[in-house]
């Protein structure tokens, strides 16, 4: 890899504070946000500190829509801030810079984060790793509802795909949103089964087929009464516990103590980076849900 974490490490802090962290106008929010942002499109591009990175250079531009496709949901974010940033660092502007500039801003680097899960994944089957499905869990819901969004348009019959994405719903919004969606998908979701063939015939290899029968006797009849099953029994969860986390700053603890993978494949390795690079510059935040973990198992 090109582009290190740690040499940023010391930038990203200092931009992390200034956007997110000291009260300040929002004209220098949004300047903050607009330097960051060009730091996270160093780390989609893997560019090493010596390249020339801006938001609005032609070659910069190229190389974006050259790795992601052209994707839209990344290029609008990349405008979007660069956009934001020039009303902010230029002096013909001078029209009030209010909240929802900022927060547009703000959506936009989310996007931007989102994407480098994206590609990742486009790489790495979601779902193939439940090592990596257990570290992704540890994103705020709003993030990890960006990436499956956008994954399930390439993917829509991936199981772990539309499980944990009807899941973040309810999460990142409300049941009754998480619901809608299952149910606009209705027709499709009876149509797909709640295990793969691959999974049946490894179940099979590694413990025999009673084993794997009772899996599939047991099993739902589809993913639309997995899906539909999964959201009362995580809502009840909430109810009772609320979230374990909704942000960057409540997860970072749970990141440090189980979100770092152990070993040295290239997937693991990359994706180590990615989540290292999420958490840069985040504070800690207490957390009291994280001394009852084991009663949001189910949630993930």
């Amino acid at each position: 890899m090109k582009f290190r974490n740690e040499a940023y490490s010391e930038l990203v802090h200092d931009l992390i504070q200034d956007a997110f962290y000291i009260e300040r106008p929002n004209r220098g929010k949004i300047a903050s946000i607009r330097q960051y942002a060009e730091v996270v499109v160093r780390k989609i591009l893997d560019l090493p500190s010596s390249a020339k990175v801006t938001l609005g250079d032609k070659v910069i531009i190229k190389k974006l829509k050259d790795v992601s496709d052209d994707n839209q949901f990344l290029m609008t974010a990349v405008n979007t801030i660069r956009l934001s940033g020039n009303n902010c660092t230029h002096t013909q502007e001078t029209r009030p810079i209010n909240d929802e500039d900022v927060t547009n801003c703000i959506d936009s680097l989310f996007n931007m984060y989102a994407s480098l899960f994206i590609l990742y994944f486009r790489k790495n089957e979601f779902g193939s790793n439940n090592k990596i499905m257990s570290a992704f869990s540890i994103l705020p819901p709003i993030i990890r509802y960006l990436v499956l969004n956008e994954i399930y348009k390439q993917a829509p019959e991936n199981i772990s795909v539309i499980d944990k994405l009807s899941l973040v719903l309810l999460k990142a919004f409300d049941k009754d949103k998480a619901v809608a969606w299952i149910e606009e998908r209705k027709e499709k979701l009876s149509q797909i089964l709640p295990y793969t063939n691959e999974a049946i015939e490894d179940l099979r290899n590694t413990h025999g087929d009673f084993v794997a029968q009772q899996v599939i006797n047991n099993a739902p009849d589809s993913m639309y009464t997995l899906c539909i099953e999964r959201i009362d029994e995580v809502e009840r969860i909430i109810e009772k516990n609320g979230l374990l986390y909704n942000n960057f700053e409540q997860a970072k603890t749970l990141y440090l103590d189980k979100g770092i993978l152990e070993g040295d494949k290239g997937e693991i390795l990359e994706f180590n980076s990615i989540m290292e690079f999420m958490y840069l510059g985040r504070k800690q935040e207490e957390n009291s849900n994280l001394e009852n973990l084991d009663s949001y198992m189910t949630l993930n």
